[in-house]
Order: C-alpha cells, then sequence, then structure tokens
C-alpha cells in the first residue's frame, strides 16, 4: 500500500465525514477506495463507449469512401424526433 497526501475540496471532505458518519465506512481510506473503484468502472464505460464511437464513425467514412449515401433533410429529420419525443 501506499500513502498519499491529497488537497479534498470541502465538499467532498463532507462526503467523506457522512459516509464515516453512516457507519458504512471505518476510515477515510476505505470511503476514498470505493470511490476510486467507481471512477475505474465509470472510465471504462467512457472507453469502451468511445471505442464503439470510432468504429461507427469508421463505417460511416468507410461507407463513404464507398460511394454509399443517402439525402439528408434536417428539417425533416428534426420534425420527426420533436414528433416521437412528443407521443412520449
Amino acid at each position: 500500500m501506499t500513502t498519499r497526501s491529497i488537497i479534498l475540496r470541502d465538499e467532498h471532505e463532507k462526503v467523506i465525514r457522512d459516509a464515516l458518519k453512516s457507519g458504512r465506512y471505518l476510515s477515510d481510506s476505505e470511503v476514498i477506495a470505493e470511490a476510486l473503484s467507481e471512477f475505474q468502472v465509470r472510465e471504462e464505460v467512457r472507453r469502451v463507449k468511445f471505442a464503439e464511437l470510432k468504429a461507427k464513425i469508421r463505417v460511416g467514412i468507410d461507407q463513404l469512401d464507398r460511394g454509399e449515401t443517402a439525402e439528408f433533410n434536417l428539417e425533416e429529420f428534426l420534425a420527426a424526433r420533436n414528433a416521437e419525443h412528443l407521443k412520449g
């Protein structure tokens, strides 16, 4: 294990204090460890989503290179999207 000094914003310090008061955590380290675990999960999800987006962009670029295009009317698209949104 490594010991590290960090500077916390007041609101983050309050989150830690509240977590300790709840009795769910026994130490500041436990609160920070769980927060970092959640951060790792979120970063992995972000990495996967970014990779998926890059793959979709690549598909689109490949389609353009092959001349596979379609007409697109922004006004019609927005009207259809708004109609779907209003339907619920």
